[in-house]
């Protein structure tokens, strides 16, 4: 029995919980950032240059709020 209960206190840290959706949020938008930076590297066109250029700010603005403290 006290085998069981040391495994089981083990198995679940008292560490903060980690929000699998969060996490996924996170990345995702990590990853589309990478893409529109790659995307803004080749664009010689100024319309394009400007749209893209807010859509990373928009990003970095939804990165900050996800790591900011729950």
């Amino acid at each position: 029995m006290d085998e069981i209960q040391e495994s089981r206190r083990l198995a679940r840290p008292g560490g903060p919980r980690i929000d699998p959706e969060r996490v996924r949020a996170i990345e995702s938008l990590r990853l589309a950032k990478t893409d529109l930076e790659r995307q803004l590297g080749t664009i010689t066109h100024q319309t394009r240059r400007q749209q893209l250029t807010d859509a990373l700010a928009e990003i970095s603005r939804r990165l900050n709020e996800l790591h900011a403290p729950v």
